[in-house]
């Protein structure tokens, strides 16, 4: 092949080729260099590769260097890789005016006595490698964030996982409590009764004996009674008795409604009465709320039984009740509403205070996992979250509106499922 022949293939090639001597003198150079690099259209040899390249020149006269300063009979690739490096065109090479960033890498050519000769510059045809590596770099940064997001995706079912447990946990610690606390509260109360019985039987006693004895007898049992704040007792122990027995009805009321909050042992979709579950919760957190809350209650007669899991809806009421009460400074107003939805396509219970409120900005946030605005430690941020994931397992829906400082208000909105059933 003679050396038109060969110039002739090598233009051919989807590469640019430069061969310099030691002094960057060029010995070949072939169009698709050239072009890249925007030279004259005849670039004449012999002349200095740097002094066309003047823009660059100190880049190219390094890497040149690197190269030449190598020494040895052979370069194999896998000892000394070619010396490869980006290269940017001085003009711009591309239609959009975007300067391409090329590929270039120079390896030995000729060596004699173990010294290099002449070097072979390869330039990438066009644009293709930075197109090659910013694509590579999109897909790179996509990878990079849909791994970061499946690792948030976990970590937030870690912590609803964790968060279901210790729900379920207290559950049935409540459920075992309310058992235990069950026995002492029936005989407690049936002992008040008996005695409240016992004691109108012996102060009716003491009445009728009065009738019984002489005047002196009856004298003296008055003054003995006037002694002894008689009168004072015989109201006060009926008083006592009264107030004791509603004391133990009012704490096996809250160990009813600490049985009916847990469901340990119907936590399965059923048929249940909303009214009757928020009622129970609100008992379970009346501590939170008395004395400074004061509760607007605005409940449908003859609401639909809703087909649900009752415990996961008792949690959802009271981690909505537990933030309107903490939203709260000083005292303050909550509004609760349970109604069905038009056209009966479901109930929708509306849980609103008066509260601080949520800055606009924040509002799209605060069902992620972890998100809380109240101080550290205070706070897991997982209460809103799980309580998200609930109705959607309920195949329903929560919102949310919210003014800053006039309050905010959740909505939530669950289907009416199967056969129509009303609360007694």
């Amino acid at each position: 092949m003679n050396n038109h022949s060969l110039a002739s293939l090598l233009d051919k090639l989807p590469l640019g080729i430069c061969i310099v001597d030691r002094k960057y003198r060029i010995l070949y150079i072939n169009s698709r260099f050239s072009t890249a690099l925007q030279l004259p259209a005849e670039v004449r040899l012999g002349s200095s590769l740097l002094h066309e390249c003047s823009h660059q020149a100190p880049l190219l006269q390094q890497h040149l260097d690197n190269v030449a300063s190598r020494t040895g009979d052979s370069f194999p690739s896998d000892i000394h890789p070619p010396e490869a490096f980006e290269f940017i065109p001085e003009t711009d090479t591309t239609t959009d005016n975007v300067n391409a960033v090329l590929h270039m890498e120079i390896v030995p050519l000729a060596i004699n006595d173990g010294e290099v000769k002449t070097l072979c510059l390869l330039l990438d045809a066009g644009s293709c490698y930075a197109q090659v590596k910013q694509q590579m770099a999109q897909e790179l940064a996509a990878g990079h964030e849909q791994q970061q997001q499946l690792m948030d995706k976990l970590e937030a079912a870690r912590g609803q996982l964790v968060q279901a447990e210790k729900m379920a946990s207290i559950g049935q610690l409540a459920a075992g409590i309310a058992h235990e606390i069950n026995n002492p509260i029936g005989f407690i109360g049936s002992n008040l009764q008996s005695l409240q019985d016992y004691v109108e039987r012996l102060l009716n006693i003491i009445h009728h004996t009065e009738s019984l004895l002489n005047e002196q007898q009856r004298q003296q049992l008055q003054q003995l009674m006037v002694q002894q704040q008689f009168s004072f007792i015989r109201d006060d122990i009926k008083q006592l008795l009264e107030e004791s027995l509603d004391g133990i009805n009012r704490v096996a009321a809250i160990v009813n409604s600490l049985k009916s909050f847990s469901h340990v042992d119907n936590s399965d979709w059923q048929y249940a009465d909303l009214i009757d579950g928020m009622e129970n919760t609100l008992k379970i957190i009346n501590n939170q709320l008395k004395y400074r809350i004061q509760l607007h209650k605005d409940y449908q007669q003859g609401l639909p039984l809703v087909y649900c899991q009752p415990m996961q809806l008792n949690q959802v009421f009271m981690n909505l009740l537990m933030n309107a009460a903490q939203a709260i400074e000083g005292n303050g107003d909550i509004w609760i509403s349970i109604h069905t939805m038009p056209q009966d396509q479901g109930v929708e219970i509306s849980i609103r205070d008066s509260g601080c409120g949520i800055e606009p900005q924040n509002l799209n946030k605060i069902f992620e996992p972890f998100y809380t605005t109240k101080p550290v430690g205070s706070s897991t941020g997982l209460g809103l979250s799980l309580s998200y994931s609930i109705i959607q397992k309920q195949h329903g829906k929560i919102s949310v509106n919210s003014k800053v400082g006039e309050g905010t208000e959740f909505v939530v909105r669950i289907p009416l499922q199967g056969e129509r059933r009303l609360r007694q």
